[in-house]
């Protein structure tokens, strides 16, 4: 970010409007420079062909020396493809000429040796040729992949909430596999059509300047087409890329969610969502067809122009003597042949280098993006620790004139716990993403062992933290995979450890395989009370010294809380702890409790001063303890 945008986003008070990051107008002219966004849409301005290609060579240079080698061997390989026409027409001059006076059959079997000989060579350099380039392709695959990857995460959490994840999906694996394709096969067949064609004309020229001439005759038409289909379909294979992002985000929402679906009968509606979408990636691609069943013919009238004034014209200088002889036109015919065939097969390559031109695109566009959030120039690594976390006058929003937090001010000392209660959409998971340094403060500062926050590397501190969210997100693995998540190296005994603090030890030893048990893709094969011991677990294994808890116990019932509570209040001491929560049971026993109503703090203190100053705490605590009723319109329904 630079520092002009920050200067704007701090001079922004709350009563004015909160404005987001991503709708600075620093964003907005990168945006334009780029001229495509992640999504793929096309930009304003036309491009170059091939000019996003171009942007992804530096991760070909590493490979140089593969290429070099698969180039020319893939040269060699064209000229002993070549020496058999050659071999042919001195095959046609030697039996016209030896005709009736008796043919050597040393001579025809030499002939036929070399044939064998010259295949046998392009068999060999083609295979080591294609080796070499297929290897380069897969090397810079995997090497875009994790360029890919490694640029995501290193996002801020409002680039995720503005993207598709299945157009994300679709860039770090379509759009990957496509460039492979193009490094591996296109680029291949586009350097051998250039050796072929420029050794084809040389060696015909050389042949016969003036029929090597008339063959070159049409070819300023075929060049002509071949640009005017490039500038045609482009566009169309953007929005087919485009398309099969939306595609494959859609599909894999609906995936997600096909319980919901079934559940409410919206399968019919979704379907008509899918079918729409795949609908809009069809009609791109049939107008890219469309565009090339144009050219194709186009292609065939110049090939068969040329051809046609090859065969009456040289024919005729043979026959009256005034040209090659029958062996070396039967020699310039196939060649010929050879130097026709390119225009053919470069307008399919034309169509595959503009798929693989919208791919790259897509890729670069994405690569180019910087995060929001990130470590400035001049941040420094935390030294040791947090003790002490400071919110001095902090605003956020995420829309503009729509404050989410208020001028938030606490001091959260080692060893205290911080509880943080409100209604919905009161900020008090806005000030867990904050405090994680997933946005940056709009208005104020957050301050780490008197740091500030924006002056920290990330990894420095967020190293430190224990983090369990509402929602607990399992990855596809193992029960003690996904506790180890933070902790890679910790051995079986603190992972039955962290599940015993998170009350998870008892379930999960029922489990079929105990800790080896593999839960499923998201934790599907758990209840949403079992996976957030699980969550729980995660964090207490990283033995942090500072814990936020947002809703880390919502769905478990009340006597698994109690014993959880139990357990973290012996694993708290020493440690600051926030914790999020609608049960005011869970904070009780913190040192402090902030409660917040429309992102300001409304009350503050402990719970039994809290209950003693009988406002919305209070109202709230009576309720959930039973000791009044729920009377709609009171200051209990804000919480």
């Amino acid at each position: 970010m630079t520092s002009t945008a920050r200067k704007q986003r701090e001079s922004l008070r709350p009563e004015q409007g909160l404005v987001h990051a991503g709708n600075l107008p620093h964003d907005q002219a990168a945006d334009q420079d780029q001229g495509q966004d992640v999504a793929g849409s096309p930009g304003t301005g036309s491009t170059p062909m091939g000019s996003a290609l171009w942007r992804i060579f530096p991760f070909v240079v590493p490979y140089k020396q593969r290429i070099g080698l698969g180039l020319g061997l893939n040269a060699l390989a064209r000229l002993f493809d070549l020496l058999p026409l050659v071999i042919i027409g001195q095959v046609v001059d030697v039996v016209t000429t030896q005709a009736g006076a008796g043919l050597e059959v040393r001579l025809l079997a030499w002939f036929g040796v070399a044939i064998l000989g010259t295949y046998l060579a392009l068999a060999v350099f083609q295979s080591l040729s294609d080796f070499c380039l297929d290897s380069m392709a897969q090397k810079v695959r995997h090497d875009l992949r994790l360029a890919i990857y490694g640029h995501m995460q290193r996002m801020d959490a409002g680039f995720f909430e503005e993207r598709q994840t299945g157009d994300l999906l679709a860039v770090a694996s379509n759009d990957v596999d496509n460039l492979e394709h193009f490094f591996s096969d296109v680029t291949t067949s586009i350097v051998r059509l250039a050796i072929t064609f420029t050794g084809v004309y040389g060696f015909l020229f050389w042949l016969d300047w003036r029929l090597a001439l008339l063959l070159l005759a049409p070819m300023p038409v075929a060049i002509l087409a071949v640009r005017f289909f490039a500038v045609r379909v482009q566009p169309q294979y953007r929005k087919a890329r485009m398309a099969v992002g939306e595609i494959n985000s859609v599909l894999e929402n609906n995936i997600r969610g096909i319980g919901v679906i079934q559940a409410f009968t919206a399968e019919v509606e979704q379907l008509r969502q899918v079918a729409k979408r795949s609908t809009e990636y069809v009609d791109a691609a049939i107008a890219a067809a469309r565009e090339r069943a144009r050219f194709i013919p186009l292609i065939y009238m110049v090939a068969g122009v040329a051809f046609g004034l090859l065969v009456t014209v040289g024919a005729g200088m043979t026959a009256m003597d005034q040209g090659p002889s029958l062996g070396d036109f039967t020699t310039f015919i196939l060649f010929a042949v050879r130097l026709v065939l390119p225009l053919f097969v470069f307008g399919m390559l034309i169509n595959q280098i503009q798929r693989s031109e919208a791919s790259a695109r897509r890729i670069c566009d994405l690569l180019a993006t910087t995060p929001q959030v990130m470590d400035q120039p001049a941040a420094v690594a935390l030294k040791d620790e947090p003790r002490r976390i400071a919110f001095q006058n902090v605003g956020f929003a995420y829309l503009p004139g729509k404050p989410v937090l208020r001028s938030v001010d606490f001091v959260l000392e080692q060893g205290h716990a911080l509880g943080i209660v409100g209604p919905t959409g009161a900020g008090k998971s806005t000030l867990v993403k904050l405090l994680l340094r997933y946005y940056d403060p709009l208005t104020g500062q957050i301050r780490i062992n008197d740091q500030p926050l924006s002056g920290i590397q990330l990894h420095s501190f967020r190293c430190h933290i224990g983090y369990v969210s509402q929602e607990a997100f399992l990855f596809y693995g193992t029960v003690a995979e996904n506790i180890r998540l933070g902790s890679p190296d910790a051995d079986l005994e603190a992972v039955r450890h962290a599940a015993h603090v998170a009350g998870a030890d008892e379930f999960i030893d029922q489990l079929p395989k105990g800790y080896d048990t593999v839960i499923g893709e998201r934790g599907l094969k758990l209840s949403g009370g079992q996976g957030q011991r699980i969550s729980l677990a995660r964090a207490v294994l990283r033995n942090p010294p500072l814990i936020l808890l947002d809703e880390a116990t919502s769905a478990v019932d009340t006597r698994t809380e109690e014993l959880i509570q139990a357990n973290l209040q012996r694993f708290k001491q020493g440690r600051m702890t926030v914790a999020v929560a609608h049960r005011l049971s869970t904070v009780r026993h913190c040192d402090e409790i902030l409660v917040l109503v429309e992102g300001a703090v409304a009350e503050r203190g402990t719970h039994e001063g809290l209950l003693a100053r009988g406002g919305v705490y209070a109202g709230l605590w009576r309720v959930q303890s039973g000791e009044l009723a729920y009377v709609p319109g009171d200051d209990n329904e804000r919480i």
